[in-house]
């Protein structure tokens, strides 16, 4: 249903990731907004790490909900504020996506929409 991208033309992924991902036979498309930190009761989930954990937790359910696993994700983008947890970040997405890799874009931005998040992932799955 998948297949994975990256040519020898070109460098290889920086990281666990593709750089494309087909994903054949889909008949559905998911476009999952972008999930912070958020605790189920709206508080913070603490530092960066535990931010990062709480977002793929939230599009983990979201996928959930639709009948989806991580297993039909086909592109992650991350925003982060803050250069130095670029490393974390990859530890974190690696061990909660179980070795699945994706299409990938990470960004570091000045700020997300509250000064408080340090992260923000966004997804599209296929199934």
């Amino acid at each position: 249903m998948y297949s994975y991208h990256s040519p020898a033309a070109i460098s290889p992924p920086s990281s666990a990731y593709s750089h494309g991902v087909v994903a054949t036979g889909a008949t559905r498309l998911m476009h999952l907004s972008g999930q912070v930190g958020l605790k189920p009761d709206g508080t913070l989930a603490g530092d960066t790490e535990a931010q990062m954990e709480e977002c793929w937790t939230r599009l983990f359910a979201i996928l959930a909900e639709a009948g989806m696993t991580k297993q039909n994700i086909v592109k992650v983008t991350v925003f982060l504020t803050e250069p130095d947890s670029v490393g974390l970040y990859r530890e974190v997405r690696d061990r909660r996506m179980e070795g699945r890799e994706t299409a990938s874009t990470l960004l570091i931005v000045a700020g997300l929409a509250h000064p408080d998040w340090t992260v923000e992932i966004e997804a599209v799955a296929a199934a």
